[in-house]
């Protein structure tokens, strides 16, 4: 069985050879992983890294432009030995060709204008609002219990904690002065049981004020303006635009969410800026990109991503290359000269 295997792979191999040793090579048009220059020559991160692996594998390549739905196409008709560009891995696309190891971390995600999160309500002042009523509610409850008991445990001998409702609210004044450590010393327990209880007290007051103040602080340092659509449910009731064919386009169609579909993210993009939709589903690590390089002050992603997955170089089924295109792989993507390489495109933000 062996023999046979190795014996197809040669033929495999033979063939590929005998098209002149050059490998057909679709670059996907999606900057920054591969776009074309004015003279035809192709830049971006994948090309970049392919030209290191075919000059290590002694392979000539042939170059072609392409769009996602062409790409997939040639891989599948043997027009493509090799696909490179921002090419997510998919179930779906694993299920008509093969993949290298992951290049990338990659994923879907959303990008909204900017312009919708300067003084918003909900994405910044509601949670912070929230979360310290929620403190308030829980120290209140507390505060409350105490001032009951003590009314409950001095209101028949002494005369600071009136029976009837006052005598309540008395006892409310007490607890509320004793944990502040304001203590004017107007409502004094004088039972033995009473002073046990406010001695308890004190030291519960100082920890809850300690925890209020710590968690106070957490929840104003930690809290991040969220953008106002950053889950899939939102984007059902909102006008999404995503890129023909894309990983993006494949997770609206899969959850049944409609969009207008744009020939590039660029176009997509300043359909956003241009306020004719309200959010682009688009693969993360290009939507970083084009914020970091053309959107800065326009464009702002969400803070979670709808899906994560990897981007990979592309193979037709069962290719006879790929063992040793992924050795090479390895090779390269561990080394600090491709992080480099990475961070000149990306910045901090990748």
């Amino acid at each position: 069985m062996k023999k046979v295997l190795a014996i197809l792979l040669l033929f495999a191999w033979g063939s590929l050879h005998a098209r002149g040793d050059t490998l057909n090579i679709a670059v996907y048009n999606s900057a920054p992983y591969g776009y074309q220059y004015k003279d035809g020559s192709m830049g971006g991160l994948m090309p970049e890294l392919w030209e290191e692996i075919a000059g290590e594998l002694n392979y000539r390549c042939r170059y072609y432009i392409e769009d996602m739905s062409g790409l997939l196409k040639g891989l599948q008709n043997g027009s493509y030995d090799v696909a490179l560009g921002a090419i997510s891995i998919t179930p779906e696309r694993e299920k008509i060709v093969d993949f290298s190891h992951a290049v990338n971390p990659s994923g879907t995600g959303i990008a909204v204008r900017a312009s919708s999160l300067k003084g918003s309500f909900r994405t910044y002042w509601r949670p912070i609002l929230i979360s310290l009523l929620r403190l308030f509610i829980g120290i209140t409850t507390l505060l409350l219990t105490a001032g009951v008991l003590i009314w409950l445990i001095e209101r028949k001998n002494n005369q600071h904690f009136r029976s009837g409702w006052r005598g309540l609210i008395d006892g409310m004044w007490w607890s509320a002065v004793t944990m502040t450590t304001v203590g004017y010393g107007d409502k004094v327990p004088k039972s033995v049981l009473g002073r046990m209880m406010a001695m308890t007290w004190i030291f519960v007051g100082i920890v809850l004020i300690a925890l209020f103040t710590a968690n106070a602080s957490s929840i104003f340092l930690n809290t991040e303006m969220e953008t106002e659509i950053s889950t899939v449910q939102d984007l059902y009731s909102v006008r999404v635009g995503s890129v023909a064919k894309s990983s993006g386009a494949e997770y609206l169609k899969l959850n049944h969410i409609s969009f207008n579909c744009y020939s590039s993210v660029d176009e997509a993009l300043q359909a956003l800026v241009s306020e004719k939709i309200d959010a682009v589903v688009y693969n993360t690590p290009v939507l970083i990109y084009y914020r970091h390089n053309h959107y800065q002050n326009e464009v702002k992603l969400a803070n979670r991503e709808l899906l994560k997955n990897n981007m990979g170089i592309a193979f037709p089924t069962n290719s006879p290359i790929v063992e040793e295109v992924n050795l090479i792989l390895l090779q390269k993507i561990t080394q600090p000269d491709w992080q480099n390489v990475v961070y000149s495109y990306f910045g901090e933000e990748f």
